[in-house]
């Protein structure tokens, strides 16, 4: 990288640092004590390195800025960009946007610049927060990003934000979060490392299964309506095997067979008298992906799996959003899915084979990218997306986990 290049890449770091400490200056105390935070701190020796942790609360990044006390450039998705605070996480933060309508290399080269310019970046290697209280699937291209870097790698992994506020839900828990800083492996270390070698360390040192932390320490995450909206993770009864018929209440989890639990300030499912199959939310989203797997294979040929109403779709073009139906039908088919986008409007039929990338954002949306559209489907009411990504990559032979 030539000084030129440097310069241009540290455009507007000096800004963003100063911006975040000072931010940090004001909020750090207060926001650390009201969210019951406890941080592992360490003074990263390298003056340039990548930050890759586990995922599990929106704040994670501030955390960590704290804990290593220095600003970092950090990569979010162009979702996080479309948000109505956008601009602050963009401009403020200088935020590397991940835009899933673009090759994967463009992201990689921008974060290669940044570190050898001399800013940290971070990443979430997960890619988005946890889903189920399970560190998520980490790429085995984070190995070669780091290798091609040439810089330090710091680890860092939380425990406790899941429970906290899991993803799927509306309403924040009490209860702690608390940050471990793992390690910090020097650039001469990971030169002497494979890539296969710097992704185990990468996703031994992220690693955490939330309930098991929980049933080694239980702390109690104290909340009202501590099951409404789990359903956007939970979609398969495990009382009579169908989908989509699983609604929460307050601290209850119903089906329309009649099965119910409850979750309590533990995190876990309990008795309500109809038994109790799974205790917790990450067994219950393992056995159901088998179910919904052996579903979805053994299904007909271009016959129809599942439909829902109520759906939101926009279109989106750069950071740009354009609505197209805001009560549309979306059916889940062994070869494809069809939007139907109301009277007097053309449906969109998306064939499985030419979706490059199908994703989650926000709470209730699933991104879908292929060679013409890039689309973005809401609901009016809480429901699984996880059921499309999980059919997407069954049915096309990817792997899922």
């Amino acid at each position: 990288m030539t000084a030129m290049e440097k310069l241009r890449t540290r455009r507007g770091y000096h800004f963003n640092a100063f911006t975040t400490k000072a931010i940090f200056a004001i909020l750090k105390n207060k926001v650390i004590k009201e969210n019951n935070v406890h941080l592992d701190y360490h003074t990263p020796k390298a003056k340039s390195f990548i930050l890759i942790s586990n995922h599990t609360d929106a704040m994670d990044p501030g955390f960590e800025m704290v804990a290593l006390g220095r600003y970092i450039r950090y990569v979010a998705s162009d979702h996080t960009a479309r948000m109505k605070l956008g601009w602050v996480f963009k401009y403020v933060g200088g935020v590397i946007i991940k835009h899933r309508d673009r090759p994967s290399s463009e992201l990689t080269k921008e974060i290669i610049r940044n570190v050898q310019a001399g800013i940290p970046v971070g990443l979430h290697a997960e890619g988005a927060m946890s889903i189920n209280g399970q560190t998520g699937f980490i790429s085995s291209n984070t190995g070669k990003l780091v290798k091609d870097s040439g810089v330090a790698l710091v680890t860092y992994r939380f425990v406790g934000g899941y429970l906290r506020k899991p993803r799927w839900a509306n309403e924040k828990r009490s209860g702690p979060i608390v940050g471990h800083f793992v390690n910090e492996y020097s650039a001469e270390e990971l030169s002497k490392l494979s890539v296969d070698e710097i992704n185990e360390i990468i996703r031994r040192d992220t690693y955490v299964n939330a309930y098991e932390e929980q049933r080694k320490e239980t702390h109690s995450y104290d909340g009202e309506n501590l099951a409404e909206c789990v359903e956007r993770i939970l979609y398969l009864c495990p009382k009579c095997g169908k989908v989509g018929t699983l609604h929460s209440k307050g601290n209850f989890l119903t089906c329309d067979c009649g099965y119910i639990v409850e979750m309590k300030n533990d995190g876990f499912f309990h008795d309500c008298g109809e038994g109790l199959t799974h205790d917790n939310v990450l067994d219950w989203d393992l056995w159901q992906r088998e179910i919904w797997k052996e579903k979805l294979l053994s299904a007909e040929k271009k016959s129809l799996i599942f439909s829902e109403g109520g759906q939101l779709v926009k279109k989106v073009e750069n950071e740009n959003e354009e609505i197209l139906s805001e009560d549309a039908t979306i059916s889940l088919y062994t070869d494809k899915i069809v939007l139907e986008l109301g009277e007097g409007k053309e449906a969109i039929t998306i064939e499985m084979a030419k979706i490059k990338q199908l994703s989650l954002a926000g709470k209730d949306s699933i991104l879908i990218v292929d060679d013409k559209l890039f689309l973005d489907i809401g609901s009016n009411t809480p429901r699984s997306s996880t059921k499309y990504i999980a059919a997407w990559r069954y049915l096309t032979g990817k792997e899922y986990k």
